[in-house]
């Protein structure tokens, strides 16, 4: 199942981590550890983890254990060898400045 689709079904409004499975464990996707989103962020290619929306889950991670972040999820993903890039989606703020 592709992460978009896994965060459609069973994950509503939580912080996620991606990682890597490695001979050792696992290991980031991103630089640190307290490289997050939030899951509905990643649907709306938002936020740092937006790239990986149709990568693979192949099962999730403890929770916690981390200094910061420690109620995030932990997703495990597949590694791809060219990840797609994806754009970040700005919305735009459509306040109306007219003075009274």
């Amino acid at each position: 199942m592709k992460l978009g689709e896994f965060i459609e079904k069973f994950s509503h409004n939580n912080i996620i981590r991606l990682v890597y499975k490695n001979k050792g464990g696992h290991e980031i996707v991103l630089e640190t550890w307290d490289d997050v989103s939030m899951d509905w962020e990643v649907n709306r290619n938002k936020g740092k983890n937006r790239h990986y929306v149709n990568n693979e889950v192949l099962e999730l991670a403890c929770i916690g254990g981390m200094k910061r972040y420690t109620e995030a999820i932990n997703i495990v993903i597949e590694r791809l060898e060219n990840q797609p890039f994806v754009e970040e989606v700005i919305e735009e703020n459509n306040c109306n400045t007219e003075s009274i």
